[in-house]
């Protein structure tokens, strides 16, 4: 082999043992932030966690779009004394300006007993270095079956 074609496997053996940079993680910070706010029924606070064209996705109504369409849509399903919202995240990928969160939500009456529950994804946005939520899609789990206590055996 030639001096040249040696140099240059060493380069291209090398170049393919460099390292790629550890991925960026997931920015749990702002995905705690959207519970406190969320808690203290700050809508213009959850808001600002999101793009400006960002889209909600809610079970059974139209797609909601836009930073103050989703201040409104807060503000009108979150009212102060209403329900505590829990969130269980269960998968989180980030990839480059993007990242992905799927989990599930539970909602609890203030008195402790479960409402509803469902599932959630989330598409993050970097944006300006700031990782905002771009779109956001939940759902509703069906009620459990209920449990039939009658017997149709005769007395």
């Amino acid at each position: 082999m030639s001096r040249a074609a040696g140099i240059l496997v060493s380069v291209v053996l090398a170049a393919g043992c460099t390292q790629s940079p550890a991925p960026e993680p997931f920015p749990q910070d702002v995905a705690d932030t959207w519970i406190e706010r969320y808690a203290a029924n700050d809508a213009a606070g959850v808001a600002a966690l999101y793009t400006e064209d960002a889209q909600l996705l809610p079970p059974d109504m139209e797609v909601i779009s836009g930073r103050a369409a989703i201040q409104e849509f807060v503000a009108n399903t979150n009212p102060p004394g209403g329900p505590q919202f829990e969130i269980a995240t269960i998968e989180t990928l980030v990839f480059g300006d993007y990242a992905h969160r799927q989990g599930s939500f539970t909602i609890r009456d203030p008195g402790g007993p479960v409402l509803e529950s469902g599932k959630f994804i989330e598409l993050w946005k970097k944006s300006d270095g700031k990782w905002l939520i771009h779109r956001d899609m939940w759902s509703f789990n069906a009620p459990p079956p209920e449990t039939d206590t009658r017997s149709d055996e005769p007395s």
